[in-house]
């Protein structure tokens, strides 16, 4: 591991850490998978490098999947609210738990592999790797719980599960004929003014 790498790998998880905690708006599905896939994609170009063995890559595989089962739990952790109509994320004390549990996940399965006479390279290359993965399963239960997922333009709409106001039809139609609940209700007055009207002919017949 060179010091570049090492620096390279401790400015990602600064820059996570401070934008998780910081807080920020979750935005569309671009934004919110920009940087998981990015990271992702850099440290799988990383692995692809060199031939790796089947202890290493059975390593590597069980790292991925706890990655990206903690990514999941740690995007139910996060506090998801609404500032200005949009969804917003932070980091809280749970989140960071479980980004450490990941982080010594990953160191368990390096010493496990490095005992097993695997390259220390290898554990380092995968770094990257996981660090991606876990991203995008928080990325993935982020989008579900803000409904990113299938709006990827959505700008300044009302809040999710707020329906915007509509009168009834039978308000208006009320409202357009206010006899309507009285003749509804009492059907009898309807014809108590048609026998009223009939009376008043019959009286001027007969003058």
């Amino acid at each position: 591991m060179t010091f570049a790498n090492v620096l390279i790998y401790v400015a990602l998880i600064a820059l996570v850490l401070a934008r998780r905690f910081s807080g920020h708006p979750i935005g569309n599905v671009k934004k919110l998978f920009a940087l998981p896939v990015v990271v992702t994609i850099i440290g799988f170009a990383d692995l692809s490098h060199g031939k790796l063995k089947p202890l290493a890559v059975t390593l590597i595989v069980i790292g991925a999947i706890v990655s990206l089962g903690l990514g999941s739990l740690r995007g139910r952790a996060d506090k998801v609210s609404e500032r200005d109509g949009s969804a917003y994320v932070q980091w809280g004390v749970v989140s960071l738990i479980l980004f450490c549990v990941n982080i010594a996940a990953k160191l368990v399965l390096d010493l496990i592999g490095v005992a097993a006479g695997e390259a220390f390279s290898t554990a380092e290359k995968s770094l990257i790797f996981t660090l991606g993965l876990t991203l995008v399963g928080e990325a993935i239960v982020l989008s579900m719980r803000s409904g990113a997922f299938g709006q990827p333009g959505r700008t300044g709409d009302a809040p999710v599960g707020r329906a915007p106001d509509r009168v009834p039809v039978f308000a208006s139609r009320q409202q357009a004929d206010p006899r309507s609940d009285d003749a509804e209700q009492y059907p009898g007055r309807r014809h108590e003014h048609h026998h009223h009207d009939h009376h008043d002919h019959h009286d001027r017949y007969e003058d």
